[in-house]
């Protein structure tokens, strides 16, 4: 069956004819079998309608032909549906099947964190004008792939668009901890609290959309974040070492560019590749490599202690959108079913 759906990636046929009424056992029948599919498809609105669509177009072939040899057309539907059985195989083929993307969009998958290379790369990462460039067109790029169905591209971007508002409260943290006794910085505690509390429940609003399209998009968006934090850390324990004041983030440059140009030839893989084990094991790969890269660059001011931390929050981080994704109801069927009636049903 999957061998015949292969196409629907570009399109869909259906011989249904005008004017021959469908009938409703067969319509609610074929509902309930494509609902259990629904729920497994780790696709774009797009793809995943023109899958559901041929799926049907099967089904109803199956109902006529065994109409043809004698059936009724309850029995046949009954048939039909029995013979499709469980879906959720077929459906993680079709979500593999369609989950590789063109050479094109792997490169924008990857464009994110080469810019971010290249910031640290030719020191311009403290340069304000640009930094307000790349966000800017981070921010319209993530416009532009929400409005466009959210390829996968849009995930990587999706990331980087969320980190100012992380190194906002990094800093505001920063001061915080740098500010003195707790009585006479109370006032800036409490806003380090509200402001995470804030970015907390709009993050928390986005990953639940995200987990309900696939956990591993949600592992994808959440990478930029573990970079971000990782260096951030690593900065402050190796400032702790040296004692160089500021100077501590600029030591560590050349090991950031690399840990995102990294990041960017991993996420051109997660795009080609097809196996979801893999590529969750190339995002734990990911992880592993950018936290060796921090252990190296601090010049032993991480300690055993340190990275076990740091290795966990990394592996919770990767991990968690996989346990959450049980959590979230699955997506209403009920578009899809108006969809399938107003299309089918006539």
């Amino acid at each position: 069956m999957v061998g015949l759906l292969i196409g629907s990636k570009h399109g869909y046929a259906t011989n249904s004819q005008p004017g021959i009424s469908k009938s409703e056992v067969m319509l609610t029948e074929a509902k309930k079998c494509l609902d259990k599919a629904r729920a497994h498809l780790k696709l774009d609105p797009s793809s995943e309608k023109e899958i559901l669509c041929e799926l049907y177009t099967h089904f109803e072939d199956r109902v006529e032909e065994l109409e043809a040899s004698g059936l009724s057309e309850e029995e046949a539907v009954r048939v039909a549906a029995r013979e499709f059985g469980s879906l959720k195989t077929v459906a993680g083929e079709l979500t593999e099947v369609h989950s590789k993307d063109d050479w094109p969009q792997a490169l924008m998958a990857a464009l994110p964190h080469i810019f971010f290379s290249l910031l640290f790369a030719l020191h311009q990462w403290s340069n304000i004008g640009w930094l307000t460039v790349i966000v800017l067109s981070v921010i319209g790029v993530v416009v532009y792939g929400w409005r466009h169905n959210r390829p996968t591209w849009f995930f990587t971007w999706l990331g980087y668009a969320l980190i100012p508002l992380l190194v906002v409260g990094l800093i505001i943290l920063d001061q915080a901890l740098n500010s003195g006794a707790f009585p006479v910085s109370w006032w800036l505690w409490l806003a380090v609290l509200a402001y995470f509390a804030g970015v907390g429940v709009l993050c928390a609003i986005i990953l639940v959309q995200i987990l309900k399209r696939d956990w591993l998009l949600g592992s994808l968006t959440i990478l930029p974040f573990l970079a971000v934090i990782g260096w951030f850390v690593t900065a402050q324990w190796r400032e702790e070492l040296l004692q160089d004041g500021g100077g501590a983030l600029y030591g560590l440059e050349p090991w950031m560019a690399m840990s995102f140009l990294t990041l960017a030839g991993i996420v051109i893989l997660f795009t080609q590749l097809k196996k979801r084990w893999v590529k969750l094991g190339l995002l734990l790969i990911a992880g592993l490599v950018i936290l060796t890269m921090m252990v190296l660059a601090s010049r032993g001011s991480i300690g055993l202690f340190n990275i076990t931390a740091l290795a966990l929050v990394g592996l919770i981080a990767l991990l968690g959108p996989a346990i959450l994704e049980r959590k979230i109801a699955h997506r209403k069927t009920e578009e899809w079913a108006d969809f399938l009636e107003n299309q089918y049903h006539r």
